[in-house]
């Protein structure tokens, strides 16, 4: 699930909050940062489970139509409900699923109104009315747009969210797209899989404890260095964004030799671009170069492996 990029934000992310809250236990704040990494698969397993609550919803709603004395005559005939969908079907049937919801100990219990009023929402919408009435359906388009609308647009969502974990907005988009895909692949495969939180979890999680330690242990060499390249800036009004970014990609240059430069760089200067000022790309971009150059001039960055110096 997470990539590299999602790895160093997070790791960005616990930095800022180490150096900002002038900490000094290393041990506790990796602890701490491996903890908001595991939010990030809490976050995924909430938002599925987000949408088993808007299937429950849709299948209580289908159970008193029976109670109406004019229901409608589409629901009443319908093929095809939210709670009927092979996914939501497969969801619910989950073992591994409620495993995770029982780890994490999540529920939507106490925010039923939410999911009343976004289920609501979700019944009124020309999409449902087409699914009920069985109109060239596709489950799979149904449930990408759905996620779509109404997981990343919806304010009422997002307060939530934010409510839960102050971390959980800047997450979303990401794990939006992770269960978009997981559906895609559900309806053309056939096979029903959560997303692991690493793609590989020995070898990620030593890339973010060796970046994160090596980051703070050499941070009084990094000032130095950075310090005078940035001789030029007016010290005061650069951001503490940046100058950890650049902290960052000095460990990340130093400390990891199969990783290429190249790489190393326009990863920083694109996380620069998203989590620092409007002026980052430049301030970044120019000084990491230097910066690059001064480390291999002394013989500190070091690549094994054809291709990976430049």
């Amino acid at each position: 699930m997470l990539s590299r990029r999602q790895l160093r934000i997070k790791v960005l992310q616990s930095l800022y909050a180490f150096f900002q809250g002038k900490k000094s236990d290393l041990a506790g704040a990796e602890r701490e940062l491996f903890r908001s990494i595991d939010k990030v698969n809490e976050l995924y397993i909430y938002l599925l489970l987000f949408l088993q609550e808007l299937s429950e919803a849709d299948q209580l709603d289908a159970g008193e139509l029976g109670q109406k004395f004019y229901p409608n005559k589409d629901e009443v005939e319908a093929k095809y409900r939210l709670h009927s969908l092979k996914f939501n079907v497969a969801l619910a049937a989950s073992d591994e699923f409620r495993q995770q919801v029982a780890h994490y100990r999540l529920s939507w219990q106490i925010h039923q109104d939410i999911i009343r009023k976004i289920y609501l929402d979700i019944k009124k919408s020309e999409e449902y009315r087409g699914l009920i009435r069985g109109e060239n359906v596709n489950e799979k388009d149904f449930l990408v747009e759905l996620v779509k609308k109404y997981f990343l647009q919806v304010e009422t969502l997002s307060h939530q969210l934010e409510e839960e974990n102050i971390f959980w907005l800047d997450d979303l988009d990401f794990i939006c797209h992770i269960i978009i895909r997981m559906i895609k692949s559900f309806y053309d495969s056939g096979n029903f899989a959560l997303s692991p939180l690493y793609k590989d979890e020995e070898d990620d999680k030593e890339f973010v404890k060796t970046l994160f330690a090596k980051t703070i242990l050499n941070n009084p060499e990094y000032e130095v260095a950075i310090s005078e390249r940035t001789k030029n800036w007016e010290v005061e009004r650069i951001a503490l964004m940046d100058i950890l970014i650049l902290k960052m990609a000095l460990a990340e240059l130093i400390h990891f030799p199969n990783i290429p430069v190249k790489v190393s760089i326009n990863e920083y200067i694109d996380i620069s671009k998203e989590y620092s000022t409007p002026k980052s790309k430049q301030f970044v971009n120019g000084v990491i170069d230097k910066l690059a150059i001064d480390y291999k001039d002394q013989g500190k960055i070091v690549k094994t492996g054809r291709g990976l110096i430049g």
